[in-house]
């Protein structure tokens, strides 16, 4: 299966101890691998870490949420740009769609596999 690897915020990692402790978990709730790479981006406030993702995820499990996508005018707009957006997530656009804060915000509805 093809992958590829991408930085994740994780937050402040104070020393390799802390990177070991708090990496690994954060991949796995991405669905990927933690490399053993990661370096502190804003001093005492933010570090990244490097994560290897499959390019499409698998599995019998199913997960469905929402998440923002910047304001979405249309029904049309949305299935355009749904699943790029899901993707970003790591997942699958489903269709479904909402403005939760008029010419503000929506959400869309994306789903992960296991």
């Amino acid at each position: 299966m093809a992958t590829f690897k991408v930085n994740i915020p994780a937050g402040p990692i104070w020393n390799q101890k802390d990177a070991e402790e708090k990496a690994p978990v954060i991949a796995a709730a991405h669905q990927g691998k933690w490399t053993g790479q990661w370096n502190t981006v804003v001093e005492s406030e933010m570090s990244v870490i490097e994560v290897e993702l499959n390019v499409k995820n698998a599995g019998s499990n199913e997960f469905k949420t929402t998440v923002l996508a910047g304001p979405i005018w249309s029904n049309d707009e949305a299935q355009k740009i749904g699943a790029a957006l899901a993707a970003s997530y790591g997942a699958t656009f489903t269709g479904e769609w909402n403005t939760i804060v008029p010419g503000v915000m929506s959400v869309i509805q994306i789903k992960y596999s296991f």
